[in-house]
């Protein structure tokens, strides 16, 4: 395989599956499934589950050449949302992804089944040790971590070619200048 090509199946471990034509797949054309949707609602409550074919689309790229169509997409407010997905999806046997970076060029933020956003209500910077070290929300942009870092002298890591919607989980730790 030459050096450059993707490989969509390197993303999808132990299983058999052709690509995907361009549109959408059958099974996606109304969106989530009511039982899934209704579920996840009763758990999490409203307004915290998106469904939509319009939804799922959306979710079911980042950066990479990939495009892999979630089940559902749930925008976690806090941690009680994220361990009830956890606890729901272990019960079912259901496969979760988190995004975070959303601009991922491997593909790792993408899922075919349970797809929990993480960028909406988890974003902020925490300066300590006077800008020797930082708590960066998984939701945080680089460039706001490089604008809180800043004074100190430090910046997060190095900054990828899309800085604006570059998130901090897809980042490594924070690096002082010397």
């Amino acid at each position: 395989m030459p050096l450059l090509e993707p490989d969509p199946q390197a993303l999808r471990p132990g299983r058999e599956r052709t690509p995907a034509p361009d549109r959408v797949p059958d099974l996606h054309a109304k969106g989530t499934s009511r039982r899934l949707r209704e579920e996840l609602t009763g758990i999490l409550g409203p307004g915290k589950v998106l469904g939509r074919i319009s939804d799922l689309v959306r979710y079911a790229s980042d950066a990479s050449p990939y495009r892999f169509v979630p089940q559902v997409v749930v925008v976690a407010e806090d941690i009680d949302d994220v361990s009830a997905v956890l606890s729901y999806a272990h019960g079912k046997g259901r496969e979760v992804v988190f995004r975070a970076a959303g601009t991922s060029l491997n593909g790792q933020a993408q899922g075919e089944d349970v797809l929990v956003d993480v960028r909406r209500h988890w974003a902020g910077v925490e300066v300590l040790d006077g800008g020797a070290r930082a708590r960066i929300r998984p939701g945080t942009t680089v460039v706001r971590a490089n604008a809180a870092l800043a004074p100190t002298g430090g910046s997060s890591a190095p900054t990828p070619p899309a800085r604006s919607p570059a998130r901090s989980a897809g980042s490594s730790p924070t690096t002082p200048r010397a």
